[in-house]
């Protein structure tokens, strides 16, 4: 911790140590940067101990004030200025520290070639051998273009009233949500199930998450950011429009920033240069099944069931009429699942994404895998009684991911992406080491959300004949971190039924999110509930996400200089009209309103755009993986031939409590019995292939004769491999 770090200056006596646990990294940082001499960097923090308050920038609530900062990195001269001239290379380094920047720069170990050729590291690391942190977790997302912030640094774009004197403001947030995107309106689709929309949730959780502030209160006096309306770091406010239809009593909604990548932004001042701001990814990017199995070394030990030779993962408490478990419960002080003091007190479920308890349908694929990796590490360990648990975990495991990646890419992509997206994509060539399959921040800040478009404002739940168990179907935002109706109200099966046994909802430009999502996100935990469409929009301006035009531009289209531009990917006149009402140019309009309005490309659930910026993801995600399931060596010919029998409906089948009909395509539409098949008819991956010939030395000469590494015992690494 920043603490644990500045108690080992030894500037610092004992008694003025304590005080300093209300001071985050940033601002440490900050404070020292402000500083005119090594000494007087020491003499402030001893002056906030003894005098707390005293001084215009450090009130007596303790946390410190950013604007004195930037008004006195403005005031600096421009030309030939060394920021770190003003301190000893000591205390750089101590301030480097203090900041959290060197614990980020962490250099990754990959001299354990016998593992890394074969297994992936649970942070990521060492995938690419040649650039071991590309994809790996806490690391920055990439960029397509240039981030664009209001100041070219680190301000969001909108974060004054207008940004420039010749520009015209950005509409609100909120006013873009309620104006274009909220809708009562659901039109179903007549091909693809709601799975369609519960498995990109579900992978998307597998490859980025945003990292947020380090702090919810703002730095000026410490007042939280739920309780107050000012674009005051780190809190950046949704405002809310005067005559909103829905909330009448508040001036704003929640929101922080994302925290920013240390080096960037403000922080890159102390590194002697200036980079824009850049935000981190908590997650690795490759389809690796992280969100089974966590993103670092820590995370997946509090996942593992450590107290025998099993590999298998901790499991929760038993579905009687099953025998099948269900998560363990996540331990610590009571958590976001039991905020309603008249629901049963029932703690998350602990999973390796901590958003698992976001809805029930989440949760519900969360038991689904954490189940399907206790089934293969139990049947590994009848084929191989000799394997320890390391072992058997580590197999499991890689089976898990690329049965994930096989399903993305042969089963729900191509309904996605269509006939002209898959072709775009391209045929997979093989691994390419150049190739940086980290996490675009267009990608996942925008372009991926537009499976928000796709979300019911149900979550429908089925008993055995496809109709509506007693408890009935759940509104979505009671649905938000419920897991006591798991426990109470019939477990998974209802859930997953209703997932592959009911439309999703069709991505319509005029229908884009249902009111659940845009008027009741939340509602038990804020006092003003919060709308996802708004949410989407300011995290793109606070991320530096260049407007639309732009990505039109890098994705061949042409550059729209007026509304009417956009009449070849945008049809509808009205909307155009909308848009040309809130932004005024096309030079202003937002990435994520405008990818999710586009005419969908026939065949497709995407528009142009979006398809580009798609593929483009998936395409770096595939070639860029060293553990690729199809790239030569990760798997024999034999265990790849089983891996192509994975499906969705499979793993349904293995680890539900019941279910025993259902569609082969469990993204298709298809009506109860007739399009249903029984479980005994979905192909199943024989695990037979993964069992050892032999034991012992005559294993070993198998697998040098074979130019391989040995599952245990000896590493052999030929040449040729490394």
């Amino acid at each position: 911790s920043c603490l644990d770090v500045f108690q080992g200056a030894s500037s610092l006596s004992p008694g003025n140590r304590s005080g300093l646990g209300w001071l985050d990294c940033q601002t440490l940082l900050l404070i020292a940067l402000s500083a005119s001499t090594q000494c007087s960097i020491i003499q402030r923090f001893h002056t906030a101990q003894q005098r707390p308050g005293s001084h215009p920038w450090l009130p007596a609530a303790g946390h410190v004030e950013l604007g004195w900062v930037m008004d006195w990195f403005s005031a600096l001269p421009s030309a030939g200025y060394r920021y770190n001239d003003l301190v000893s290379p000591h205390y750089l380094t101590m301030i480097a520290n203090l900041s959290g920047c060197s614990a980020h720069r962490r250099t990754p170990n990959c001299s354990d070639i016998c593992f890394h050729k074969k297994y992936r590291t649970h942070d990521g690391s060492c995938n690419n051998l040649q650039h071991p942190m590309w994809g790996a977790s806490l690391t920055a997302f990439q960029r397509l273009l240039k981030p664009a912030y209001q100041n070219g640094f680190n301000l969001p774009r909108g974060f004054s009233l207008a940004e420039d004197a010749r520009d015209l403001p950005l509409p609100l947030p909120r006013l873009v949500s309620t104006a274009m995107i909220g809708t009562e309106t659901i039109t179903p689709d007549d091909q693809f199930t709601h799975m369609l929309m519960q498995w990109g949730q579900f992978l998307d959780h597998d490859m980025d998450q945003t990292v947020a502030a380090i702090s919810m209160s703002r730095f000026s006096d410490g007042a939280p950011c739920s309780e107050v309306c000012s674009n005051d770091p780190p809190c950046f406010s949704i405002t809310v429009p005067a005559n909103d239809p829905r909330v009448r009593n508040g001036r704003c909604m929640f929101f922080v920033r994302s925290s920013p990548v240390c080096g960037s932004g403000m922080t890159s001042l102390l590194m002697n240069s200036v980079y824009a701001r850049e935000q981190i990814n908590h997650l690795t990017s490759y389809i690796d099944a992280s969100n089974v199995y966590g993103s670092t070394e820590q995370e997946s030990r509090e996942l593992r069931d450590l107290s025998g030779q099993k590999g298998l993962l901790k499991r929760g408490q038993v579905v009687a009429s099953s025998g099948k478990h269900l998560l363990p419960f996540a331990v610590g002080p009571p958590t976001e699942c039991m905020r309603d003091e008249n629901e049963s007190p029932v703690p998350c479920f602990l999973a390796g994404d901590h958003r698992a308890n976001e809805q029930l349908g989440l949760t519900a694929m969360h038991t689904l895998w954490f189940r399907e990796h206790n089934r293969i590490a139990t049947e590994l360990a009848a084929l191989n009684p000799h394997w320890d648990g390391d072992l058997l975990y580590h197999e499991a495991r890689k089976i898990v991911g690329a049965q994930m990646q096989h399903i993305t890419y042969t089963q729900w992509l191509p309904k996605v992406l269509g006939e002209a997206g898959m072709k775009m994509l391209g045929e997979y060539k093989g691994y390419n080491p150049n190739v940086n399959a980290g996490i675009l921040n267009a990608f996942a800040t925008a372009a991926f959300r537009f499976g928000h478009t796709l979300i019911n404002p149900f979550l429908y739940r089925l008993n055995e004949t496809f109709q509506p168990i007693q408890q009935g179907h759940i509104p979505l935002h009671k649905a938000f971190f419920s897991p006591f109706r798991i426990m109470q109200e019939g477990g998974i099966d209802p859930l997953l039924r209703g997932l592959f046994g009911v439309p999703g909802k069709m991505r319509v430009p005029s229908e884009l999110l249902n009111m659940e999502l845009t008027e009741k996100l939340f509602s038990m935990a804020h006092s003003v509930s919060l709308d996802l469409a708004a949410i989407n929009i300011q995290r793109g301006r606070d991320h530096g996400i260049p407007p639309y035009n732009d990505f039109r531009v890098f994705c061949n289209l042409s550059s729209a200089q007026e509304f009417e531009d956009l009449r070849n990917e945008i049809k509808n006149l009205e909307i155009r009209e909308k848009l040309r009402s809130l932004y005024g140019t096309t030079k202003n309009i937002d990435l994520f309103p405008a990818l999710m309005v586009e005419d969908l490309v026939p065949g497709t659930r995407v528009g142009p755009t979006l398809m580009c910026l798609l593929t483009t993801q998936f395409r770096r995600l595939r070639d860029g993986d060293r553990f690729w399931y199809e790239n030569p060596g990760v798997f024999t010919p034999a265990q790849l031939t089983q891996i192509r029998q994975a499906s969705l409906a499979r793993v349904i089948c293995d680890n539900s409590d019941h279910i025993q009909q259902l569609q082969r395509d469990v993204f298709q539409v298809a009506s109860y019995l007739q399009g249903m098949v029984s479980c005994e008819d979905i192909p199943a991956v024989d695990l037979r292939l993964w069992q050892d010939c032999c034991e012992g030395e005559e294993r070993d000469a198998l697998a040098l004769a074979d130019g391989g590494i040995t599952l245990g015992g000896i590493c052999h690494m030929p040449q040729q491999l490394l």
